[in-house]
Protein backbone atom coordinates (compact mmCIF):
# COMPACT_ATOMS: atom_id res chain seq x y z
CA UNK A 1 0.00 0.00 0.00
CA UNK A 2 1.33 3.78 -1.05
CA UNK A 3 2.34 5.92 1.41
CA UNK A 4 -0.58 8.06 2.59
CA UNK A 5 -0.09 11.96 1.53
CA UNK A 6 -1.80 15.06 2.64
CA UNK A 7 -2.62 17.49 -0.51
CA UNK A 8 -0.97 21.13 0.13
CA UNK A 9 -3.52 23.42 2.09
CA UNK A 10 -5.66 20.88 3.46
CA UNK A 11 -6.73 21.85 6.79
CA UNK A 12 -5.81 19.10 10.04
CA UNK A 13 -8.27 16.74 11.31
CA UNK A 14 -10.19 19.24 14.13
CA UNK A 15 -8.68 18.54 17.53
CA UNK A 16 -11.15 16.88 20.07
CA UNK A 17 -10.72 17.09 24.02
CA UNK A 18 -9.86 13.13 23.95
CA UNK A 19 -6.74 14.01 21.30
CA UNK A 20 -5.31 17.25 23.50
CA UNK A 21 -5.60 14.92 27.14
CA UNK A 22 -4.08 11.85 25.55
CA UNK A 23 -1.74 13.05 22.76
CA UNK A 24 -1.11 13.38 19.44
CA UNK A 25 0.79 11.96 17.01
CA UNK A 26 0.16 8.55 18.63
CA UNK A 27 3.09 6.73 17.21
CA UNK A 28 6.22 5.16 18.90
CA UNK A 29 9.54 7.76 18.43
CA UNK A 30 7.82 10.35 17.98
CA UNK A 31 7.11 13.18 21.13
CA UNK A 32 3.89 13.43 22.15
CA UNK A 33 2.12 16.42 22.15
CA UNK A 34 -0.26 16.56 24.95
CA UNK A 35 -2.23 18.42 27.73
CA UNK A 36 0.33 19.05 31.01
CA UNK A 37 -1.02 16.78 34.24
CA UNK A 38 -0.18 17.12 37.90
CA UNK A 39 2.77 15.24 37.44
CA UNK A 40 4.20 17.10 34.62
CA UNK A 41 4.02 20.66 36.88
CA UNK A 42 7.35 20.43 38.28
CA UNK A 43 9.63 18.90 34.90
CA UNK A 44 7.08 22.18 33.23
CA UNK A 45 8.30 25.20 34.99
CA UNK A 46 11.33 24.48 35.52
CA UNK A 47 11.63 24.68 31.52
CA UNK A 48 10.07 27.41 31.56
CA UNK A 49 12.38 28.96 33.92
CA UNK A 50 14.95 28.81 31.25
CA UNK A 51 12.54 30.82 29.70
CA UNK A 52 12.61 33.80 32.26
CA UNK A 53 8.88 32.86 33.29
CA UNK A 54 6.98 30.45 36.03
CA UNK A 55 3.50 28.61 35.91
CA UNK A 56 1.38 30.88 37.84
CA UNK A 57 0.59 29.44 41.31
CA UNK A 58 -3.36 29.36 40.04
CA UNK A 59 -2.32 27.45 37.26
CA UNK A 60 -0.47 25.04 38.53
CA UNK A 61 -2.96 24.38 41.01
CA UNK A 62 -5.43 23.77 38.68
CA UNK A 63 -3.26 21.50 36.29
CA UNK A 64 -2.45 19.30 38.99
CA UNK A 65 -6.03 19.71 40.14
CA UNK A 66 -6.96 18.81 36.68
CA UNK A 67 -9.25 21.78 36.43
CA UNK A 68 -6.67 23.61 33.84
CA UNK A 69 -8.46 24.50 30.25
CA UNK A 70 -11.83 23.39 31.46
CA UNK A 71 -13.38 25.66 29.45
CA UNK A 72 -11.24 25.09 26.34
CA UNK A 73 -12.08 21.34 26.69
CA UNK A 74 -15.15 21.93 26.49
CA UNK A 75 -15.64 24.00 23.47
CA UNK A 76 -13.67 21.30 21.14
CA UNK A 77 -16.39 19.36 19.35
CA UNK A 78 -18.93 21.85 19.72
CA UNK A 79 -19.43 25.02 17.54
CA UNK A 80 -17.67 28.45 18.34
CA UNK A 81 -20.87 30.25 19.51
CA UNK A 82 -21.95 27.44 21.90
CA UNK A 83 -18.22 27.51 23.01
CA UNK A 84 -18.23 31.50 23.33
CA UNK A 85 -22.04 30.55 25.75
CA UNK A 86 -20.34 27.80 27.65
CA UNK A 87 -17.65 30.31 28.52
CA UNK A 88 -19.62 33.24 29.60
CA UNK A 89 -21.73 30.98 31.49
CA UNK A 90 -18.30 30.37 33.66
CA UNK A 91 -17.24 34.04 33.89
CA UNK A 92 -20.32 34.53 35.74
CA UNK A 93 -20.45 31.30 37.93
CA UNK A 94 -16.52 31.13 39.10
CA UNK A 95 -13.89 33.16 40.10
CA UNK A 96 -11.54 34.97 37.97
CA UNK A 97 -8.82 33.03 39.36
CA UNK A 98 -10.68 29.91 37.77
CA UNK A 99 -12.16 31.34 34.68
CA UNK A 100 -8.79 32.58 33.43
CA UNK A 101 -7.16 29.03 34.40
CA UNK A 102 -10.35 27.13 32.79
CA UNK A 103 -9.06 29.17 29.35
CA UNK A 104 -5.23 28.61 29.98
CA UNK A 105 -3.79 25.87 28.41
CA UNK A 106 -0.31 24.24 29.05
CA UNK A 107 0.87 21.80 26.65
CA UNK A 108 3.52 19.22 27.09
CA UNK A 109 6.08 17.41 24.70
CA UNK A 110 6.81 14.18 25.97
CA UNK A 111 8.95 11.15 24.83
CA UNK A 112 8.24 7.71 24.57
CA UNK A 113 8.83 7.22 28.33
CA UNK A 114 6.79 10.02 28.99
CA UNK A 115 9.35 12.37 29.99
CA UNK A 116 8.80 16.15 29.23
CA UNK A 117 10.93 17.34 26.17
CA UNK A 118 9.14 20.30 25.86
CA UNK A 119 6.56 23.33 27.05
CA UNK A 120 4.64 25.70 25.85
CA UNK A 121 1.82 27.62 27.94
CA UNK A 122 -0.57 29.53 26.69
CA UNK A 123 -2.90 32.02 29.15
CA UNK A 124 -5.43 34.30 29.48
CA UNK A 125 -4.18 37.89 28.33
CA UNK A 126 -3.94 39.09 31.96
CA UNK A 127 -2.30 42.87 30.84
CA UNK A 128 -5.36 42.95 28.69
CA UNK A 129 -8.19 41.96 30.79
CA UNK A 130 -6.46 44.11 33.60
CA UNK A 131 -6.74 47.52 31.14
CA UNK A 132 -10.69 46.19 30.07
CA UNK A 133 -11.34 46.43 34.30
CA UNK A 134 -9.57 50.05 34.26
CA UNK A 135 -11.49 50.85 31.41
CA UNK A 136 -14.97 49.84 33.08
CA UNK A 137 -15.57 46.55 31.88
CA UNK A 138 -17.72 44.86 34.90
CA UNK A 139 -15.29 41.23 35.59
CA UNK A 140 -17.43 38.72 33.73
CA UNK A 141 -17.11 40.97 30.34
CA UNK A 142 -13.54 41.48 30.66
CA UNK A 143 -12.76 37.73 30.89
CA UNK A 144 -15.14 37.37 27.70
CA UNK A 145 -11.63 39.20 26.00
CA UNK A 146 -9.71 35.34 26.95
CA UNK A 147 -12.33 33.55 24.44
CA UNK A 148 -10.89 36.17 21.68
CA UNK A 149 -7.36 36.69 22.79
CA UNK A 150 -4.79 34.08 24.19
CA UNK A 151 -1.28 34.72 25.04
CA UNK A 152 2.17 32.68 24.91
CA UNK A 153 3.11 32.79 28.43
CA UNK A 154 6.04 31.10 27.78
CA UNK A 155 7.43 28.28 25.26
CA UNK A 156 10.93 25.92 26.30
CA UNK A 157 12.39 22.64 25.20
CA UNK A 158 15.10 20.53 27.14
CA UNK A 159 18.84 21.01 25.36
CA UNK A 160 19.25 17.82 24.65
CA UNK A 161 15.96 17.74 22.85
CA UNK A 162 16.54 20.86 20.91
CA UNK A 163 16.77 20.28 17.06
CA UNK A 164 13.48 17.95 16.80
CA UNK A 165 11.09 20.09 15.58
CA UNK A 166 9.47 20.16 19.21
CA UNK A 167 8.90 24.33 19.52
CA UNK A 168 7.03 23.99 16.30
CA UNK A 169 4.96 21.28 17.05
CA UNK A 170 4.19 22.97 20.22
CA UNK A 171 3.10 26.13 18.47
CA UNK A 172 0.83 24.24 15.63
CA UNK A 173 -0.92 22.48 17.87
CA UNK A 174 -1.55 25.64 19.88
CA UNK A 175 -2.73 27.35 16.82
CA UNK A 176 -4.93 24.74 15.49
CA UNK A 177 -6.94 24.74 18.98
CA UNK A 178 -7.31 28.47 19.16
CA UNK A 179 -7.65 29.13 15.45
CA UNK A 180 -10.48 26.07 16.22
CA UNK A 181 -12.28 27.78 18.74
CA UNK A 182 -12.85 31.48 17.08
CA UNK A 183 -9.73 33.36 18.60
CA UNK A 184 -8.71 36.59 16.54
CA UNK A 185 -5.16 36.57 17.89
CA UNK A 186 -2.45 35.11 19.80
CA UNK A 187 0.71 36.74 20.95
CA UNK A 188 3.67 36.87 23.28
CA UNK A 189 6.92 38.58 23.82
CA UNK A 190 10.54 37.79 24.08
CA UNK A 191 13.88 39.84 25.17
CA UNK A 192 15.54 40.80 22.20
CA UNK A 193 18.88 38.98 23.43
CA UNK A 194 17.04 36.00 22.58
CA UNK A 195 17.30 34.79 18.67
CA UNK A 196 13.89 33.60 18.52
CA UNK A 197 12.51 35.61 15.80
CA UNK A 198 12.77 32.62 13.21
CA UNK A 199 10.90 30.14 15.06
CA UNK A 200 7.82 32.11 15.10
CA UNK A 201 8.36 33.52 11.74
CA UNK A 202 8.68 30.15 10.34
CA UNK A 203 5.34 29.24 12.40
CA UNK A 204 3.07 31.88 10.63
CA UNK A 205 3.92 34.93 13.35
CA UNK A 206 4.62 38.16 12.68
CA UNK A 207 7.61 39.51 14.38
CA UNK A 208 7.52 43.09 15.49
CA UNK A 209 10.08 45.25 16.09
CA UNK A 210 12.21 45.51 19.40
CA UNK A 211 9.70 48.28 21.42
CA UNK A 212 6.84 47.86 19.24
CA UNK A 213 3.35 46.99 20.37
CA UNK A 214 -0.07 46.69 18.53
CA UNK A 215 -3.56 47.78 18.49
CA UNK A 216 -6.52 45.97 18.88
CA UNK A 217 -9.14 48.48 17.59
CA UNK A 218 -9.55 45.73 14.95
CA UNK A 219 -11.48 43.73 17.33
CA UNK A 220 -13.39 46.71 18.30
CA UNK A 221 -11.05 47.67 21.66
CA UNK A 222 -9.87 51.07 22.60
CA UNK A 223 -6.42 50.00 23.43
CA UNK A 224 -3.37 47.95 22.72
CA UNK A 225 -0.37 45.86 23.65
CA UNK A 226 2.81 47.51 24.92
CA UNK A 227 6.49 46.33 24.83
CA UNK A 228 9.43 47.48 26.25
CA UNK A 229 12.88 48.42 24.86
CA UNK A 230 14.34 45.29 24.97
CA UNK A 231 11.21 43.58 23.79
CA UNK A 232 10.06 41.66 21.05
CA UNK A 233 6.33 40.92 20.77
CA UNK A 234 5.01 38.75 17.85
CA UNK A 235 1.24 38.16 17.00
CA UNK A 236 -0.53 35.69 14.65
CA UNK A 237 -3.86 36.90 14.01
CA UNK A 238 -6.87 34.62 12.31
CA UNK A 239 -7.03 35.55 8.65
CA UNK A 240 -10.30 36.80 7.47
CA UNK A 241 -12.74 34.39 5.63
Amino acid sequence: MGKRTTKKGARPAPVSADRLREGWPPTPGSARIRLARAQDTDAADALLGMAGVRLTPALRSAIEDGTAASILLGGLGGTTNAFFKAAARSFVTQSMAESMSGISMTLIAADGEDQVLGVLSVTAPGSIINKALDSGYDPPRALTLGVAVAKIHGLAVAEAARGQGIASALLRMAWQVHEQLGYFLLYGSYATERELGPLYTRCGYTVLAPGEGFTLDSIGLPFGVHAGPNERVFTRWRPHR
